[in-house]
């Protein structure tokens, strides 16, 4: 479980998230929408300490996530971004197998797994595992990306907006293949949209953001069944915010 005590964030005089609390449950698909500089970037990179509250505290299993291990907590911690960050020079294998390596899984382990994992996304292991990401779709390397992510069983899940630069089709692929992968390991995922549409396909339960301030958090219908305000209305509206 993840708790936000009064947490708050400010770079000088500018306060980029006024102080909230809420909570996350182990093995929730918790998502935070809002429109660019609303704060949820800044709350999800709070969670693997990219960026440090000015004030508050941040629980992890009732431990204080400042008190933990930055090594440990990055490993324990997977991270998709918009930007695919595949390395080109390794193969996928290599790519996928990164973290598990640094925790001293044995190659055998690594190799075994990486390909269980590929079948399970769709990806031939035979045909995928010596490419370079430059042979792959932008799908098919946000796929690699998320296998990356999840290969170690971390604690939590982050992702960045992570499909917003595919195409619709892959885009709607991936978001039904994580919803998938969510459901099979039981994943905590806290996952950044400026999409309703895809909050609403996604979410156990949905945090809007705007400016800074928590405006609404509750379950999917719950919130679209009773808009706290025309803010939070205008996002049912068919339109990506911007």
């Amino acid at each position: 479980m993840i708790t936000f005590e009064k947490v708050s964030k400010n770079y000088g005089d500018n306060q980029v998230l006024a102080p909230l609390s809420l909570t996350i449950e182990d093995g929730e698909f918790f998502v935070l929408v809002g429109p660019s500089g609303s704060g949820k970037t800044t709350l999800l990179k709070m969670l693997n300490r990219l960026i440090e509250p000015s004030e508050g505290q941040i629980l992890l299993d009732n431990q204080e996530l400042k008190q933990e291990d930055l090594r440990n907590l990055r490993l324990n911690t997977g991270y998709v971004l918009q930007q695919i960050a595949l390395f080109p020079n390794l193969t996928v294998q290599e790519n996928i197998t990164l973290i598990p390596e640094l925790k001293g899984w044995t190659k055998d382990k690594r190799v075994a797994e990486a390909k269980l994992l590929l079948e399970q996304v769709g990806l031939e292991p035979a045909k995928y595992l010596h490419r370079y990401p430059r042979e792959l779709s932008g799908g098919e390397q946000q796929r690699i990306g998320i296998l990356r992510a999840i290969i170690a069983q971390p604690r939590v899940l982050l992702m960045d907006e992570p499909f917003s630069a595919l195409d619709p089709i892959s885009r709607r692929q991936l978001q039904d293949l994580t919803k998938d992968l969510h459901q099979k390991l039981g994943l905590t995922i806290v996952f950044v949209t400026h999409d309703m549409k895809e909050a609403l396909t996604l979410a156990d339960r949905i945090c809007i953001l705007s400016q800074g301030q928590m405006i609404q958090c509750d379950k999917p219908d719950a919130i679209k069944e009773a808009p706290k305000n025309a803010f939070v209305e205008s996002l049912f509206e068919g339109e990506e915010v911007r």
